[in-house]
């Protein structure tokens, strides 16, 4: 009996289904999962997904397979297969993902995908990929946005309405465009129904393989699962071999075993073999096959070789030479040899492996032929086709023909651009320079210079947060670069930028010879490249230098008329203002002028963003979150709120979280940490942290930051500048009701307030929470410290958010000075005024009202002072400050301004000498504590003298012998109570 082609059943691989399946469930339940399969060729990787989809796609779970007419399904699911295909080093952008988008389409119809789009301009940019999801008026009216962000944000909203299970196979051969996008996906969508399984052929992955850093990044990421697909055992082999051709002699499945190396797709060819000698060689043994073919076939399936793992009908018809007849019969031949099989319109390798075989057994001569053959139909008949573009260009290096492979370069780069895919035009426009000097006419044929090829590449690098390739591409232009200025300024510039991306500190140097370069130059755009120089200059500087360079810049781009140029000068003065001159105010002022310019989206939303910040920053909150929410809108109907909106809704999240608006708030931060690349959204999950604290959810925030420390710790790594907004946040959590010592949190605070490069607005905060660490009534901080505050304070200037922060800390250090209780009133209940319309975020304000009932006790206004803490009490949590809800409960306990029999007071009773006063429980609570006699007197407004004697009491009525052993006896009558 001959041996069937494959398995009926596979075999072994149940860790690594379960694996899969496992992945499956956490996605529909809300939990993305990505599951990279990793193997070498031919151990199974595919059969396993194949067995992985049958059950997940079939009733075998209840769900059944889904229709095209469901739109909101969430138990159904939706597959889309994206297949990479080997189109030399580079490839064509978002080829697989092509055909995933395609086949979404066909599952759910024009109407869905549109819906799950979202925007105009994602819809726009989706129709080059995906033919007839544009209407007529947005393909002709709606500018496209970005187009990888387009892919994602489609994947986003179908994953809401269906579980989608995007397959990724062969990722060893993916473009850099889609495995940037799988990064992204894989590292950031979060809380939809969305499943990713990629393979890749693990022994083609060398240390330079482009795929090794994309794997790297996935590897740290939580929400990636790793499978393992290795050789199978010999037991497992036996299991194969019995399925493929039962009753073999067990000496001969231990040599298939051997010989195949557990791999189960040699295993079957050495099956299929029978009888036959073994081959001496792993290559003879997958062209085992082949060499049975007639020499017609043999040709065809060399043909079929050089032009990929899958070749159209029509293609293959027009590069052969055989007639129609007899290539019929020679693909005829093949597919019944199991070498190829039908494979839609067109044919297909059974195994990659032996494609890769058949092509190296073409001469040199042949090799060249047909290549040849291959980019001239190509390239005559879909040239249009970003695939085909690719592999025309590929096509013409093979076939040696150089002008015509950069001639095809070109067009693929054009293609690229016009596809938004940084990746791919970078590593094209490499291309073209490594042929450059190889090919006649090369600028005539390129439309463009050697170096203006480099500066485009070292953007695309930048683009894509590559600086280290972005810098190596600016000086290679420069290298071939002696004697355009305009050409060798812009790429001075752009070195200058990115080496103070990769250091943190830019060479001044290249910024003067770019100034030195351009100054008396006659054109417009060396004006405005002077222009976009100078604000880099006014950047790196401060005082009057910084003031001249921003003034100019300004001047140079309402000389030449360039709103973007402007827009960017504009904003640059903003943050000069800020920074030098210390005016939130008048740095609002050139935002709100630029934001009034013509400018692209991406422009628009990049001065629309400062102009958010700028707001925050001036402690503007309610019109922070008018605006910001305005521009992130508009981020998102332009089709570009991954590059662009991630920052203004982490600004709008501070804005509402700030203005007492936690649920909404918590919609834009974790929007915001979705957006974000990795290290980014560390600021996010600070937000995050800061909101658990001040809602008093010490666990949630403990549970958050352990989770996510390796993040937190890598961001703090790349942007040590912002470390000091962490310090901040840590002290804030450390606030009680009462000033502590606690020595470690007000160094690190005083220091962050302390550093003369460091944000004014971190100095604020940060000043202000190291009051709150140390002073509270009747309690004064270390001398020294308060010293530095006092230092602080007298650098700033009285407007805006310094003064009202001053004015808060002041009265802080008042308390603590024990000042009169009359005057502590007026001054805490100015503050109140001030700030309840908003101008510091509500948690200060809840704060100051408890500081303010807390003066109205000591003022012997009892009742206004329980009036206002039962408000605190009852308002506070909705606000997102549970935790000033508690302090002003313990505040009204203490002073007695509830009755006594609270939950609170039972809870400690139940645990200790029944014969204590409600008073002296409070006291013995406190001995515990370690306080004082004077420290109980200023925790419960009595005097140390009564302290003392409450002590003595107690003392008397438990028969402890001294403090500690009162102590003692608390806690241990509390445990006990607490444990019962």
């Amino acid at each position: 009996m001959p041996a069937l082609p494959s398995s009926p059943r596979m075999v072994g691989r149940h860790n690594e289904l379960a694996a899969l399946l496992e992945a499956f469930d956490e996605a529909a339940g809300g939990r993305p999962r990505t599951v990279v399969v990793r193997g070498e060729a031919g151990v199974g990787k595919t059969r396993l997904v194949q067995e992985f989809l049958a059950l997940v796609t079939t009733d075998h779970f209840g769900a059944g397979h889904p229709s095209a007419d469901v739109e909101d399904d969430a138990s159904s699911s939706v597959v889309a297969f994206g297949q990479c295909v080997d189109l030399g080093p580079i490839g064509a952008p978002f080829g697989p993902i092509r055909r995933v988008l395609r086949d979404l389409h066909e599952a759910v119809g024009t109407e869905t995908l549109r819906q799950a789009a979202g925007s105009a301009a994602a819809i726009a940019s989706l129709a080059a990929l995906v033919p007839g999801i544009a209407d007529a008026a947005t393909e002709h009216d709606e500018p496209a946005g970005e187009f990888a962000e387009a892919i994602e944000v489609l994947l986003e909203g179908l994953s809401r309405r269906r579980h989608v299970v995007v397959v990724l196979e062969d990722l060893q051969w993916a473009d850099a465009a889609t495995m940037a996008l799988l990064k992204t996906l894989a590292s950031t969508l979060r809380g939809r129904r969305l499943t990713i399984v990629a393979t890749y052929r693990s022994d083609d992955i060398d240390r330079f393989h482009p795929l090794r850093p994309v794997l790297a990044e996935l590897d740290r990421t939580r929400s990636v699962v790793r499978v393992e697909v290795v050789p199978l055992t010999l037991d497992e082999v036996a299991e194969q071999v019995e399925q493929l051709a039962s009753g073999l002699d067990p000496r001969v499945v231990e040599a298939l075993a051997e010989r195949s190396g557990g791999i189960p797709f040699l295993v079957e060819e050495l099956v299929d073999l029978g009888d036959r000698a073994l081959p001496d060689t792993l290559r003879e043994l997958v062209l085992a096959r082949y060499m049975r073919l007639g020499a017609e076939a043999q040709q065809v399936v060399r043909t079929m070789a050089a032009g990929g793992v899958h070749v159209e009908d029509d293609v293959l018809s027009a590069v052969a030479t055989l007639d129609e007849q007899v290539l019929d019969a020679a693909v005829r031949e093949a597919i019944d040899t199991r070498v190829i099989t039908a494979d839609g319109a067109g044919y297909a390798f059974r195994h990659a492996l032996t494609r890769e075989a058949v092509e190296a057994e073409m001469l040199p001569s042949e090799r060249v032929r047909v290549h040849r053959r291959y980019a001239e139909h190509l390239g005559d008949h879909r040239g249009d086709s970003p695939d085909d573009a690719s592999a025309v260009a590929e096509h013409w290096l093979v076939a040696r023909d150089l002008p015509a492979a950069f001639d095809a370069t070109v067009a693929a780069l054009h293609q690229s651009r016009t596809r938004f895919s940084p990746a791919t035009s970078a590593k094209l426009a490499e291309r073209l320079a490594e042929l450059w000097e190889q090919v006649p006419d090369a600028e005539a044929r390129a439309g463009t210079s050697l170096p203006a090829l480099h500066l485009d590449a070292a953007q695309d690098w930048h683009d894509l947060g590559d600086p280290e390739r972005s810098l190596r591409s600016a000086n290679e232009g420069l290298a071939v670069c002696p004697d355009d200025p305009l050409m060798r300024a812009a790429l001075m510039r752009q070195r200058y930028v990115q080496t103070f991306n990769l250091e943190h500190t830019g060479h001044p140097s290249d910024l003067d010879e770019a100034v030195a370069l351009l100054e008396g130059v006659d054109d417009r755009r060396a004006r405005v490249l002077l222009s976009r120089v100078l604000t880099n200059m006014a950047i790196d500087e401060h005082g009057t230098d910084a003031a001249e360079h921003a003034a100019r810049a300004i001047a140079l781009a309402e000389e030449v008329g360039d709103d973007a140029a402007l827009a960017v000068a504009l904003t640059v003065e903003a943050w000069r203002l800020a920074r030098d001159e210390d005016e939130d105010s008048a740095a609002l002022a050139p935002l709100q002028r630029a934001v009034a310019l013509r400018l692209d989206p991406s422009m628009r939303a990049y001065v629309g963003n400062a102009l958010t910040h700028m707001l925050v920053s001036a402690g503007r909150l309610d019109e922070a979150v008018v605006v910001g929410t305005q521009h992130y809108e508009d981020v998102v109907r332009a089709g570009i709120e991954r590059g662009s909106g991630a920052a203004i809704a982490q600004s709008v999240a501070f804005a509402l979280f700030a203005t007492g608006q936690p649920e909404t708030a918590l919609h834009y931060a974790r929007r915001a940490r979705r957006l974000m690349s990795r290290a980014d959204a560390a600021s996010t999950l600070r937000l995050l942290s800061s909101h658990l604290a001040w809602d008093d959810r010490p666990s949630e925030r403990d549970d958050l930051l352990a989770t996510e420390r390796g993040r937190i710790e890598e961001a703090q790594r790349l942007y040590p500048d912002k470390a000091a907004w962490w310090v901040v946040e840590r002290a804030d959590a450390a606030l009680t009701l009462h000033a502590r010592e606690d020595t470690d949190a007000v160094t690190a605070v005083l220091a962050a307030a302390e550093h003369p490069e460091g944000s004014r607005t971190v100095a604020r905060y940060a000043v202000l929470t190291a009051a709150l660490l140390t002073h509270s009534p009747g309690r004064s901080g270390d001398p020294e410290v308060r010293a530095r505050i006092e230092r602080a304070l007298d650098g700033w200037p009285d407007n805006e958010l310094a003064g009202r922060v001053s004015r808060f800390v002041r009265a802080v250090l008042a308390d603590g000075d024990g000042a009169p209780a009359d005057d502590r009133v007026t001054a805490w209940r100015a503050i109140v005024d001030e700030l309840t319309p908003g101008g510091m975020p509500t948690w200060h304000l809840q704060t100051a009202r408890c500081r303010l009932a807390w003066a109205l006790i000591d003022a012997g206004e009892r009742d206004d002072a329980a009036d206002l803490l039962a408000a605190i009490t009852a308002e506070a949590p909705a606000l997102g400050v549970a935790r000033a809800a508690r302090w002003a409960a313990e505040l009204a306990a203490q002073a007695r301004l509830v009755p006594t029999g609270t939950a609170a007071e039972s809870e400690t009773e139940a645990g200790i000498v029944a014969s204590l006063t409600p008073r002296e429980l409070q006291v013995l609570e406190l001995v515990a504590e370690g306080l004082t006699n004077p420290q109980i007197g200023q925790r419960l407004f009595i005097s140390p003298k009564t302290a003392s004697v409450h002590v003595s009491a107690i003392l008397a009525k438990i028969g402890a012998a001294n403090r500690a052993e009162a102590a003692a006896q608390y806690v241990a009558t509390a445990a006990a109570a607490s444990s019962a």
